[in-house]
């Protein structure tokens, strides 16, 4: 009971933590739906605020001579301010090409090929006409046909005093989502901002795969003097794409808000992809701590470690800052589809030892796996194009979607693994967000959630294999309490070997032969004194004198057999055995009389002494669980053990009397100083044997 009491105090924070967090990041994300209001946005989505863009196939046209006269020859520099390096290269070092579309005062019409339904938060694969058809859903005869290139345009108004009031900084900034596979922006004519397109890039060029950014979302500062206020403002976008990959403005979110904003929301943005980066991080190095230290045997946790590396890495890959720190796009998709890889390879080898299965078939399997696995990796490395890279991860995800069904295997076998629940549901929300992400990257019509949930994923996989941690812990805490409590217990009837034998080996009948060292010790004068003594003082002085005599006996590490009425058995030899087991019995010995002397000294005056008589043997014996299935014992029995109860009953009250083959054992006249030896017949035995009546042993 207290055990499910602690596992709902900590399971319950866990579950609040992550439902805060999802709700606060996905359910409500900081950008509002509506256009113009107190936060300080507007929203260009069709989806959403039903914003209304123009959609046309094909690259555009030149402006006329004219057009381009009045605009300027030369590209002003005040058009490349603020813009990044690594989208359009080098600032005002090239002429910019003046397109037609791009015109603030062109006016698309239908006639012209010009539509004003398509939704821009779809690829225009997937855009049906009014007729119920799909013009542009044959991408290679699109390719074919229009080189790849469409444009769109939309046209906004912003109020002086909603720019005044509402926008808190002087510049506004572009948001478009990620756009498949580049782009370049146009603002009343004026150039704001590319990724993979230039201002000089040719028409119809064909651009390299390192160029193809789909995965970046875009953000393009507007300089006020671009902006006119209570007057229209036209937005055009030259959109390349080079495969079938979600081409167009599909994915995320568009606005135009303040440029304050904007840098809140990177923020936000990556933050939240620093905080699993480095919660995954943290996830790894803990878990090779925990190995070093604690697991030495436990492979579970160093795959672990290998897969919250792999997930760090992925994140970091799929992240927006990795786009200012390297430009080719196609070695960013490499790295990260090579992550993927480790990732599930790594989980899978995570489950199938956290399950502790090692059957034959399991690995095999396994390293089949991982030579698929190699060759993943091998394969994606030599990819010379993204659309190649991509549709070999397509292909590999089959094997994946394989393995789910090999994982749920393992599962259900190690179902009574400490906290495999915890793991389980970790694994299976993770995989649902993962799963969540690539319906939406397929834009399946039926698909409405738009929201991408994969940074997510393996952080709640993450906290919810910590949560098992820590219930590991509080069930090992709580093991270990229970166990000293039992052995505490048991103390007071076992030697502190055989305490360890019952709590961690396994208890059936049988045993095997071990040279044992065996003691028999009878209190003389006892039955005498219970004959003038109530039964509460006869039990009182017994357990007394049991109570002296069992931690010396426990003392020279014995097993404490049993108390026989007034007599008392131990044993050396078992269930460990130590080179000077028949040493230590002689000088336990001596230390019981010693004892029972001590206690003499102190008895009320007018009450008789007692005086032990001790016999000792030393041989073969079978030591183990004897009784039945239902009752059981420690214990020794065999013809060795019979001679030392023989030699105590032959024995000398207050000495201690031992046979030759312990005399032997204990190291001789070397070790042992005794006083007299003699011969005595035992029953069962034909022939007399030879004891020594002990004075003291020699350190």
């Amino acid at each position: 009971m207290h055990l499910k009491k602690s596992i709902k105090k900590i399971s319950r924070p866990l579950i609040a933590i992550t439902a805060f967090t999802f709700l606060y990041f996905i359910v409500f994300p900081a950008d509002s739906h509506s256009q113009i209001v107190s936060i300080s946005l507007l929203d260009l989505r069709t989806n959403i605020a039903n914003h209304k863009w123009y959609f046309h196939p094909g690259d555009s046209p030149l402006a006329p001579a004219a057009v381009k006269k009045a605009a300027g020859d030369k590209v002003e520099s005040e058009n490349f301010e603020n813009v990044d390096e690594t989208e359009t290269g080098k600032p005002g070092s090239a002429e910019e090409i003046r397109f037609l579309w791009a015109m603030p005062d062109f006016k698309p019409d239908s006639k012209g090929g010009w539509i004003d339904d398509i939704k821009i938060q779809r690829a225009w694969t997937r855009y049906v006409s009014k007729e119920n058809k799909k013009p542009y859903g044959d991408f290679n005869k699109y390719f074919s046909e229009y080189k790849g290139y469409g444009w769109y345009r939309t046209v906004f108004t912003v109020k002086e005093e909603d720019f005044s009031k509402k926008f808190k900084s002087r510049d506004l900034v572009l948001k478009l989502g990620k756009i498949g596979q580049t782009d370049a922006v146009y603002l009343n004519g004026r150039f704001i901002g590319g990724t993979g397109l230039r201002p000089d890039t040719a028409r119809e060029a064909v651009l390299d795969d390192s160029s193809l950014f789909y995965d970046k979302i875009r953000h393009y500062k507007v300089p006020r003097e671009f902006l006119n206020l209570n007057r229209e403002n036209v937005i055009a976008v030259r959109v390349f794409a080079k495969y079938n990959i979600a081409p167009g403005l599909s994915h995320d979110k568009y606005y135009i808000a303040s440029a304050r904003k904007i840098d809140r929301s990177e923020f936000w943005d990556d933050f939240k992809k620093i905080t699993v980066i480095v919660l995954s991080l943290l996830l790894g190095i803990f878990y090779v701590y925990w190995q070093i230290m604690f697991r030495e045997e436990d492979r579970a946790s160093i795959y672990f470690s290998l897969t919250a590396f792999a997930m760090a890495l992925n994140t970091f890959m799929r992240s927006q800052t990795v786009y200012s720190m390297w430009n080719n796009a196609l070695w960013i998709k490499k790295l990260e589809f090579i992550s993927v890889i480790i990732f599930a390879h790594m989980l899978l080898e995570f489950f199938v030892n956290f399950a502790k299965i090692e059957t034959r078939a399991i690995k095999i399997i396994n390293r089949f796996w991982d030579i698929i696995g190699a060759a993943a990796v091998i394969a994606v490395v030599m990819m010379p194009t993204m659309v190649a890279a991509r549709r070999f991860m397509f292909a590999w995800g089959i094997a994946p979607a394989l393995l789910a069904v090999y994982l749920a295997y393992i599962i259900i076998r190690a179902r009574k693994i400490p906290s495999m629940t915890l793991v389980t549901v970790g694994f299976l929300g993770m995989a649902g967000m993962l799963v969540n992400d690539a319906l939406v990257g397929l834009q399946f019509r039926w698909v409405l959630w738009e929201t991408s949930m994969a940074d997510y994923a393996f952080a709640f996989f993450g906290m919810m294999t910590a949560a098992s941690i820590v219930s590991n812990m509080i069930k090992s805490k709580a093991l270990i309490e229970k166990q000293k409590a039992e052995k505490d217990r048991l103390s007071k009837f076992f030697s502190p070997d055989v305490i360890d034998e019952i709590l961690g080996g396994d208890l059936s009948l049988g045993g095997t032969e071990k040279p044992i060292a065996t003691l028999f010790a009878d209190i003389v004068g006892f039955t005498s004194f219970s004959e003038h003594q109530t039964p509460a003082k006869v039990l009182e002085r017994l357990n007394d004198m049991f109570t002296r005599i069992s931690e010396v006996i426990i003392t020279y590490q014995a097993t404490l057999d049993k108390y026989i009425g007034d007599c008392v058995m131990a044993f050396w030899g078992a269930p460990k055995a130590s080179p000077n087991d028949a040493y230590k019995a002689v000088a336990c010995a001596l230390a019981m009389q010693k004892t029972i002397n001590e206690m003499n000294s102190t008895l009320p005056e007018g009450e008789p002494p007692f005086r032990l008589r001790i016999g000792i043997n030393y041989g073969p014996a079978i030591a183990g669980y004897i009784g039945s299935h239902e009752r059981m014992d420690y214990s020794v029995i065999g013809d060795a053990v019979n001679t030392a109860s023989r030699i105590e009953s032959n024995g000398i009250p207050g000495k201690v009397a031992i046979s030759d083959s312990i005399f032997q054992a204990a190291g001789g006249e070397k070790k042992i100083k005794y006083s007299e030896t003699k011969d005595i017949t035992v029953k069962g035995k034909a022939e007399p044997i030879r004891i020594y009546i002990v004075d003291e042993v020699i350190e």
